[in-house]
């Protein structure tokens, strides 16, 4: 486990998932982490192209407090780092009185930012963008290292790359199936 976390773009973890349950992830531009479908039983990557690996979400985390979660053996030199673009298509949640939440779909600014971002689609509805909904993330920042790992294992066990958060905003949509 990793005493202190210093933002890197570019620097690659290991994530400790559970007990012999391990993957990587990638620091990128402006506390962006992406999180990768290569899960192995010991925290070996030797050989790993993240070039090549399915991304399963790239969501702004909050360093300080998920920084538990990550292994402290060193990844670099073992693992080819990610470097296709950024995803720059988000969720940006719509938070209001009950009945009035909902998501936009947005397109962060050249910086990496939600702050002045471009509205895709507004109003997205669970009944007519479903599949918005699943295949972007929300842009506020995750600071909950078990909400994280939790979303994690799920994808792992199941193949559902879902975030509870979702559900919040958009309270009759279902979790999608899975996608492996």
């Amino acid at each position: 486990m990793l005493k202190s976390l210093k933002w890197e773009e570019g620097r690659m973890l290991s994530i400790q998932v559970g007990a012999d349950l391990y993957t990587l992830a990638q620091m990128r531009a402006n506390y962006l982490l992406e999180v990768f479908d290569v899960f192995r039983t010991t925290d070996e990557w030797e050989g790993i192209d993240l070039n090549t690996a399915k991304i399963i979400f790239c969501i702004f985390v909050s360093p300080k407090n998920i920084k538990g979660i990550f292994s402290d053996r060193p990844v670099e030199g073992s693992v080819v780092k990610n470097s296709r673009p950024i995803r720059t298509r988000m969720l940006s949640a719509i938070l209001g009185a009950p009945g009035q939440m909902g998501a936009k779909l947005i397109e962060l600014t050249e910086s990496y930012s939600n702050i002045g971002a471009e509205v895709i689609k507004s109003s997205l509805s669970a009944e007519e963008d479903a599949d918005l909904i699943y295949e972007y993330d929300l842009c506020g920042m995750e600071g909950n290292p078990d909400r994280l790992l939790k979303r994690i294992k799920v994808y792992h066990q199941t193949g559902v790359n879902w975030d509870d958060t979702k559900k919040i905003l958009f309270p009759t949509i279902q979790p999608p199936p899975p996608s492996r």
